[in-house]
Order: C-alpha cells, then sequence, then structure tokens
C-alpha cells in the first residue's frame, strides 16, 4: 500500500487587484488567490495527490496554515488506513 510521506503547500496569488477584476462592492481590491497542498508518497511511479483551495485573496494565508495544521495528521498513513473508516479517523 502507498504511504504518504510528506507535504508542502503553496500560497499562489494572481495580482487580479492591478485591473479590479473580480472586484465588486465587498471586495474592492481582490488577488485571487489559491492555497494549494501536495501530498507526497512512496509509491515507486512518484504519484502524488493535489488538492486547491480557492480564495479572494484575503484568508489564503490562514487557509494554508489549516492546510498545514491537517496535513501533518496523514503522514504517515495510506489512503486505505484514512478511508476505511472516514468518521472514525477524523474523530
Amino acid at each position: 500500500m502507498t504511504k504518504i510521506t510528506g507535504f508542502s503547500v503553496r500560497d499562489v496569488r494572481f495580482p487580479t487587484s492591478e485591473h479590479l477584476d473580480g472586484s465588486d462592492a465587498m471586495n474592492p481590491d481582490p488577488d485571487y488567490s489559491a492555497a494549494v497542498v501536495i501530498l507526497e508518497t512512496d509509491h515507486p511511479d512518484g504519484h502524488s495527490g493535489h488538492g486547491m483551495a480557492f480564495t479572494i485573496g484575503r484568508g489564503n494565508q490562514l487557509c494554508c496554515l489549516a492546510i498545514e495544521a491537517v496535513a501533518e495528521k496523514v503522514v504517515g498513513l495510506t489512503l486505505e488506513e484514512i478511508t476505511s473508516d472516514m468518521a472514525g479517523y477524523w474523530r
């Protein structure tokens, strides 16, 4: 079984506020952003898992910190260990 061996988190931002792309009354200067996680595995073919959470800039750093906190809990486990009883795992 493939084991999760590590992860990396990236804070990706797009400078959409330069031209006010996506701005509105509540968000006058949004920079569309994504908190990206890559789960690394010990699979011989180098398989990895990728996930993204999109924001309008504010809160993106918070999303990255939350991902880091949760990702630490899956390192060393196999996907089967997590998915065989999802509710039990997260309790």
